[in-house]
């Protein structure tokens, strides 16, 4: 069951879940890293349903989409959240010549900002 959402944070939450949407998966044997990128587009949304389930980790994503000092990941808060942490650090960011460059930038990077707002919401 999720909580109920302030109307700023449902604004954002539904940001969130279009950005998920519009981060593309490749089809297989046209990308080298299609795995790790349908893992990432997958951990994406989980940390979106856990979000739904912890309000706060998405206040905190406004926080910080608004300026406010970003907190380290914490890996020690979830075992789940740690490998998928992992799996972002690991995916090769494309550069200025890739077709889906203002699709995927975004998308990351609101996954990074979910993950550490969820591995510092508490209670988790």
């Amino acid at each position: 069951m999720s909580a109920t959402l302030a109307p700023s944070t449902r604004d954002l939450s539904l940001e969130l879940h279009r950005l998920c949407e519009r981060l593309p998966v490749p089809q297989p044997g046209w990308h080298p890293y299609v795995a790790l990128i349908a893992a990432c587009r997958q951990d994406f949304e989980d940390a979106l349903a856990l979000a739904g389930e912890h309000p706060q980790a998405l206040d905190l994503v406004a926080a910080l989409t608004h300026g406010t000092a970003e907190p380290a990941f914490d890996p020690a808060v979830s075992l789940d959240l740690t490998a998928a942490w992992r799996r972002l650090e690991a995916l090769p960011i494309p550069d200025g010549q890739h077709p889906y460059l203002d699709d995927i930038l975004p998308a990351l990077e609101a996954l990074r900002l979910l993950l550490v707002a969820l591995s510092n919401s508490e209670p988790f």
